[in-house]
């Protein structure tokens, strides 16, 4: 039996998918809201990018479980932040329309203020007036546009609808008064008792509505069967050579299994004449599947099954008579909510269960490799029962930091300090080799921090990285008095100067590429291409990282790569988290994207918060994100922005150990990873043929053989490209320690 620990984050995350969707749209209690409308009932994902679009009347309102626009409308409670993750209801990178629609209560006449954040463009109705619009690609931060509305006291409706091209996707609203002070208001998804005469909830609903919320239905519960169907085919497929160990095969086979079932489950309850006896077994095998990877999954889903007969209820209310349009939200809701609950726990068997074991078996296929020994004795003889001990000393993989605060502490003991938590985790250092501070007086560039920098890293052995060779954000304030042509020329010459002057001791060096495809260089505007040709000339046998603005320009920036005939070069991923902790199917799609220009993958700067109160959901999400980022065949290194929250990017509590510099629990997380989960340290003893062999990561070793009071020690990189087997020779006898 394989067991799966279901973590902290795991829970987190589905137990805000699942307050969401099984929220009793209830009115909200006024305490506590910060302003925010939390409760709403949603719809979508509709076709389209135009906010447009559908369009409803100006008297439309919608309540969970209504079937209107080809959907049925959920509940969904806003996070803590006030934020509707609209991604954790649609996973993927569809692109569409969601609605939001809440009822909501004004206390009295007056101007109000509506703070409004989302993930892109919006729109916002009250009562079916438009009282604010924005086109625009973003991403979500609370408050981040305002528009003012004059409102009598009484109950009105909000609609919002919120644009998505194919990212995050989320929204939320907060009411203030005239002054911006947040306003604690009741509010509430469901039609207020008042405003249900008005909405005919008591009155009888008409065949044709019952009939169109009936195949409402049938539409969510195929769709579902299909949603299933994938998931067991994305399970089944295998790469060619792909080797599958014991633990993720075991893992692989409950979640097919689990999948199956659930097909077969609901396939037996859509069907003209539900099947009872094949519903039961499938139900027993789905709940079977699940305990293999978690009792508390076996649980969840024992109660799942007995819900899904939610749907044949429905569909027996539907086709009676004597329903009231209310009595029919609530069938249909009844049974949209099994459907979308069936759908959530399948999303954390394959994203939660599955994949991280699947990611420790893409760990063992692409970063270790098996390792041979061979023992002779100095006449070229086998041993036979020599102690072989095989220590990792160093990786393969770079796993890295900015070392911008090296020096800064204001005292000895701090920067020791500072100095011994980097190195006991990182094998690269990027180093500050911004143009404005190396440069901030026109021909008069100071290069102490960056010099200093360069020469610890080399006294630590640790690979360097320099940010950033060349990036918009950064151009020296004095650029903006040059005319374009001696703005071009400078920023040549600061590349050309800092390329000669650095030479071999940067490994790597990052360019932040502009999504527009040209460098903004006080009033020039330098090509993309034209600065990787200054690269290709200055450093022919530089190695270079472009790291795009946008990640959709990858494949544009590996062909002007390629074109410029700059021979090393890597894909950039920046993975700044500020905004939130990247859920991981929007890890692996990143991952997959960086990857697909076909060229190496550096995840340049990795930030996810950790502050008061945060820090064991930081540690899970680094443990997430790692795994899946050491488990990309294409990525060659991580690293981390920054190690303390006292010099963090943004002020935002970003670091690995606090202003304090004592270790949060996330840098206990990548200490087991890096110094212990994904380090070899093996011992054995030679077979007849003087043999023998480990798994090991790929790395630098120090291999020590003994026997008979003879030993010897030998250092090797082990690379994917070998060595596969390493001969140590004993000295003779008589030449024994």
């Amino acid at each position: 039996m394989i067991r799966v620990r279901l973590h902290h984050q795991h829970l987190v995350l589905a137990v805000a998918v699942l307050a969401g969707l099984l929220a009793c749209a209830q009115p909200i209690a006024a305490r506590g809201t910060g302003g925010f409308l939390r409760e709403w009932a949603v719809c979508g994902p509709l076709e389209g990018t135009s906010l447009e679009s559908p369009a409803v009347g100006n008297d439309f309102a919608a309540w969970p479980g209504l079937f209107a626009l080809d959907r049925v409308w959920l509940p969904v409670a806003a996070e803590e932040d006030g934020r509707v993750d609209l991604r954790l209801l649609w996973p993927g990178p569809t692109a569409g329309v969601a609605l939001l629609h809440t009822f909501f209560l004004v206390p009295a006449d007056g101007r109000y203020v509506l703070r409004i954040g989302s993930d892109d463009s919006a729109r916002v109705e009250i009562d079916g007036r438009v009282v604010y619009r924005r086109d625009v690609k973003r991403s979500w931060r609370a408050d981040e546009d305002e528009a003012a509305v004059d409102l009598a006291r009484g109950w009105h409706r909000m609609l919002v609808r919120v644009v998505e091209y194919g990212g995050a996707w989320a929204a939320s609203v907060r009411l203030a008064d005239a002054r911006g002070r947040p306003l604690e208001i009741r509010h509430q998804a469901r039609v207020p008792p008042a405003l249900e005469k008005d909405y005919g909830l008591s009155e009888a609903a008409s065949l044709g509505e019952r009939v169109a919320a009936a195949r409402g239905l049938a539409r969510e519960a195929d769709l579902l069967v299909a949603d299933l169907d994938a998931r067991r085919e994305r399970q089944e497929e295998i790469p060619p050579g792909y080797a599958t160990f014991a633990s993720y095969a075991g893992a692989r086979a409950f979640g097919i299994g689990f999948f199956d079932a659930m097909e077969r489950l609901w396939q037996a309850r859509v069907t003209g004449e539900p099947d009872e006896e094949a519903a039961a077994l499938a139900a027993a095998e789905a709940v079977e599947a699940a305990r293999g990877l978690s009792d508390a999954l076996a649980s969840e889903t024992e109660a799942l099954v007995a819900d899904s007969a939610a749907i044949e209820t429905a569909h027996e209310r539907l086709g009676g008579g004597g329903l009231s349009r209310g009595g029919m939200a609530d069938a249909v809701l009844g049974a949209a909510l099994a459907v979308r609950r069936t759908r959530t726990l399948a999303d954390r068997v394959e994203k939660e269960y599955v994949l991280m074991v699947r990611l420790e078996n893409d760990i063992r296929n692409w970063r270790q490799g098996d390792l041979g020994v061979r023992v002779l004795d100095a006449e070229g003889g086998a041993v036979e029962g020599a102690q072989v001990e095989i220590v990792q000393t160093g990786h393969a993989f770079l796993f890295g930091c900015n070392v911008f605060a090296l020096g800064r502490w204001g005292d000895a003991r701090k920067n020791r300090l500072y100095e011994e938590r980097f190195l006991h985790l990182f094998n690269l250092a990027t180093v500050p080799a911004y143009w404005s501070a190396l440069e901030s007086r026109r021909g008069r560039p100071d290069y102490g921090a960056l010099d200093g920098a360069m020469e610890w890293a080399g006294k630590h052995g640790l690979a360097v990285e320099g940010h950033a060779l060349l990036w918009d954000e950064t151009v020296p304030t004095w650029v903006a008095d040059l005319d374009a042509g001696a703005a071009r020329s400078s920023a040549e010459a600061h590349i050309r100067r800092l390329l000669e002057r650095c030479g071999e001791r940067v490994g790597w060096w990052d360019l932040v590429c502009p999504a527009e495809g040209d460098f903004r260089v006080g009033a020039g505007r330098v090509p993309v291409a034209d600065v990787l040709r200054w690269l290709a000339e200055a450093a022919p046998a530089g190695r270079f990282v472009l790291i795009p603005s946008d990640l959709r320009q990858v494949g544009r920036l590996a062909a002007a790569q390629s074109e410029a005939g700059v021979p090393r070069a890597a894909v950039g991923l920046p993975a700044h988290q500020h905004e939130g902790i990247w859920p991981a199917d929007l890890v692996q799609r990143n991952l997959e994207t960086a990857a697909s220009a076909g060229l190496p993958v550096r995840v340049t700067a990795v930030t996810i918060l950790g502050g008061s109160g945060e820090e064991a959901d930081q540690a899970e999400a680094v443990r997430r994100f790692y795994t899946a980022a050491f488990a990309h065949p294409k990525v060659v290194s991580v690293s981390w922005w920054d190690l303390s929250d006292r010099f963090a990017w943004q002020g935002a509590a970003g670091g690995l150990v606090r202003s304090d510099l004592s270790p949060k629990p996330a840098y206990e997380v990548l200490d087991r990873l890096i110094n212990h989960l994904w380090r070899t340290d093996a011992a054995g003893r030679s077979d007849a043929d003087g043999r023998v062999g480990v798994r090991a990561f790929f790395g630098r070793y120090r291999i020590t053989v003994r026997s008979d009071r003879r030993s010897a020690s030998v250092e090797v990189d082990f690379r994917p490209e070998g060595p596969a087997e390493v001969t140590v020779v004993l000295p003779p006898a008589n030449n024994a320690a």
